[in-house]
């Protein structure tokens, strides 16, 4: 099993899974910015100038780090940013739940309008053991790419 951690294809693996999770993740915030908007205005963290600005920078940033951990460039940087953005999400969706504020996530869809407060939080909470797995892939990605 540790040999298997140690394989460059495992890195690889790592690499493609973090890419495409980022760039689908980015796609539906780059075409609609302003219900994104609206999401992380939900969440009640930030000012709503900040909102708009943070609808328009970090669907760019996903997309640019899910690039470049598919075409392997800048591996480190762009894995280093990944688990800071994702111990963002983490956290911003752990405060909302113990705030008691169900939201729509803003993960990948940003159309769960039709979800009750009982999915939404089950949504939440999914969302978080998914962040967590890909902050597992991300810590891995970053350390092994720092050693190649």
């Amino acid at each position: 099993m540790i040999n298997l951690f140690k394989n460059i294809n495992f890195l690889l693996l790592g690499r493609l899974i973090l890419g495409y999770v980022f760039i689908y993740a980015s796609i539906d915030k780059i075409i609609d910015p302003v219900s994104f908007s609206d999401i992380i205005d939900n969440y009640h963290i930030t000012p709503v100038l900040l909102n708009n600005l943070f609808a328009l920078f970090i669907p760019w940033l996903e997309l640019i780090i899910g690039l470049c951990l598919i075409f392997n460039i800048k591996v480190h940087g762009a894995s280093f940013l990944s688990i800071l953005l994702l111990l963002w999400f983490i956290f911003i969706l752990t405060q909302a739940i113990f705030r008691g504020i169900n939201v729509e996530c803003g993960c990948f869809d940003l159309n769960t309008s039709n979800l009750d407060d009982l999915e939404l939080r089950k949504n939440m909470i999914k969302r978080i053991f998914e962040d967590i797995v890909f902050l597992g892939i991300s810590l891995y990605v970053n350390i092994k790419s720092k050693n190649n």
